[in-house]
């Protein structure tokens, strides 16, 4: 077999159409067809990334010896791995350009160089040299996209694409892929990235509030009367106004389980006050599900005042008022306190106090 007839089945077996192997060789059409047709031979410079493109060792691409562990590509792997802590960021850049050139099929390198092209293009103080670096990173993490079909890597090229569309203006083709992610979480945190004007705005609220009711839920978790105070706190300094939404139930929850803390300390005065607030953030729930269940309610809040919520139905008519009488009735913890009139009254269904 020759040289060309070599070349020919291995770029076959690849799925390459001679247009692709130029593409990533940066070289004609014309040129694969010479090799091809044994006319003539690849400038010796481009025996390594052909190796490393079909797998095959440089004895092997010439008909002479088997293919040998690559070492190079174990330096490569290693400085791929932790790319991203890389302090040096022009280091960084030489050897993830060095790496896509010399295994110019490896879509994780490939990935790694748009990157590095992001991370330079910032250095760049000419803005001919930084619009060419994005612009590059573009055509690379477009190649990523087409040919991947690992998700955690599409994913990486699927962010690293929409920000350095944003950064070059070009706001509606990052819109685009953004909008392809399947995750709509994801797919939010991506067009926060690239919306503008009042549309991010909102999109932005409504991420906020999601990251909102997760660290309250931490929180709440983490238990104790820091971290109780501190969701009490935190709610209170983002909606001054008080008009909380969905975070009276919130804060209700929060109140109870303080209340819980409370009585196992015997620090029954404490107790008896969480649980008033407790009460209080039920009733403000369950008129918010009477006024606005099944439709949206509008934040006032400077910081949410784009942010619209679904308001639930109360399922088999069950409200946040009836849960928390049930709680009170249900837990042992508050035993010490019914016989006080201040719990009895915060017990009845018609007269919180």
């Amino acid at each position: 077999m020759t040289f060309g007839q070599r070349i020919r089945a291995l770029r076959r077996d690849a799925g390459l159409t001679q247009e692709n192997l130029a593409e990533l060789l940066s070289i004609s059409p014309q040129a694969v067809s010479r090799w091809e047709t044994d006319a003539a031979m690849p400038d010796i410079s481009l025996l390594p990334p052909l190796c490393n493109l079909f797998g095959v060792s440089a004895d092997h691409l010439l008909g002479m010896e088997t293919y040998e562990k690559d070492l190079r590509r174990a330096e490569f792997d290693e400085a791929f791995r932790d790319y991203w802590k890389h302090d040096d960021k022009e280091k960084n850049y030489e050897i993830a350009c060095r790496a896509a050139a010399e295994y110019p099929g490896d879509l994780p390198y490939l990935e790694w160089l748009a990157s590095a092209e992001c991370y330079v293009a910032f250095l760049r103080e000419d803005d001919g040299a930084y619009r060419t670096l994005l612009e590059s990173a573009v055509q690379h993490y477009r190649t990523v996209l087409d040919r991947a079909d690992e998700e955690k890597l599409l994913a990486k090229a699927r962010y690293g694409i929409v920000l350095a569309l944003h950064y070059l203006g070009r706001n509606p083709e990052a819109k685009t892929y953004a909008g392809s992610e399947q995750d709509e979480r994801k797919r939010d945190e991506l067009l926060a990235l690239c919306l503008e004007g009042g549309e991010k705005r909102a999109l932005c609220q409504k991420l906020a509030d999601h990251a909102l009711f997760e660290l309250l839920m931490r929180l709440r978790e983490i238990g104790g009367p820091e971290a109780y105070d501190a969701v009490e706190q935190i709610v209170s300094l983002l909606f001054p106004d008080g008009h909380l939404g969905l975070y009276h139930n919130t804060l209700q929850y929060n109140a109870v389980h303080k209340a819980f803390r409370l009585c196992g300390a015997q620090r029954w005065e404490d107790a008896i006050e969480a649980l008033r607030t407790a009460r209080r953030h039920a009733e403000a729930m369950t008129k918010l599900c009477a006024d606005f269940g099944g439709r949206k309610f509008r934040c006032t809040a400077k910081l949410f005042d784009m942010l619209e919520v679904d308001v639930p139905v109360p399922e088999t008519g069950v409200t946040d008022l009836d849960n928390f009488l049930r709680c009170l009735d249900n837990n042992r913890c508050f035993d010490p306190l019914r016989g006080r009139a201040d719990f009895q009254s915060l017990a009845s269904p018609r007269c919180g106090s």
